[in-house]
């Protein structure tokens, strides 16, 4: 069902049934539709308020580029064009990529960690392993002197060093202050002088990797040994034979 309006008053819009019965009678080309004339105070206005907001992007220092939305999307062919760049010379391309690869996790031997290092270490964590760097030397004060490995032939020198007063009756020494072994120290290699006679010297065949070995060498101090332990089984038989059993009893379990 159509429904005419009749919003100027004309008299023969009551006979039409239809808006337009053909389209010959609608004539598109003399078609005009007025508009309503834009008043020139809202024009200038509006060229007023963009001039301000000109003004305002220029004081800020705002322009076209950083209006535009940022990409979420991160650039990554910046470190790419370097890296790329920098591969003509190669001795500055490996120098890079290891500065890069310094500050990764995944170091070499990774897959033999039983769990994956922290990222974030906490305050105490800290405290503990700067403890640990500390405790590896004895401090500026003793020239940063390490904490070397003690292996078995280390002590027993260590030991030898401690007992020397029992190495040689004849030669005096002051008494150790200090009973356990020491944790800090540096071991060193005697240089003969050259003004010494040769009688003052070790010939190749003395000189041994330890001083436990040089001793055991020693034909002298093997005499002195020896009759030492010969004056000691004397003043107490029954002690000496039980440490005699013992040490036979470890040699077997060896």
């Amino acid at each position: 069902m159509n429904f005419i309006i009749d919003t100027q008053g004309a008299t023969d819009l009551a006979e039409k049934s239809s808006f337009i019965d053909s389209d010959d009678e609608f004539d598109i080309e003399n078609f005009n539709v007025e508009l309503p004339e834009t008043s020139t105070s809202s024009i200038k206005s509006k060229k007023s308020a963009e001039s301000a907001l000109e003004s305002l992007d220029s004081f800020m220092g705002w322009s076209e580029e950083l209006k535009k939305s940022p990409s979420l999307v991160p650039d990554v062919s910046a470190p790419l064009k370097s890296i790329s760049s920098s591969s003509s010379s190669s001795s500055s391309s490996s120098t890079e990529v290891d500065d890069l690869l310094k500050k990764s996790i995944v170091q070499p031997g990774f897959e033999q960690l039983e769990s994956v290092p922290r990222y974030d270490e906490s305050r105490r964590r800290l405290t503990i392993q700067r403890k640990k760097e500390r405790e590896k030397t004895k401090g500026a004060k003793w020239f940063n002197m390490p904490a070397p490995e003690m292996t078995a032939e280390v002590r027993h020198d260590l030991q030898v060093i401690q007992m020397r007063s029992a190495l040689d009756p004849k030669r005096f020494y002051k008494k150790n202050d200090i009973k356990a072994l020491p944790k800090y120290f540096q071991i060193g290699k005697v240089v003969d002088s050259p003004l010494d006679y040769y009688s003052g010297r070790l010939s190749n065949k003395e000189r041994k990797k330890t001083l436990v070995d040089e001793l055991m060498a020693d034909a002298e101090f093997d005499k002195y040994n020896k009759r030492k332990f010969k004056e000691i089984v004397k003043e107490n038989p029954v002690g000496m034979r039980k440490a005699h059993a013992h040490a036979k009893r470890l040699k077997k379990r060896k």
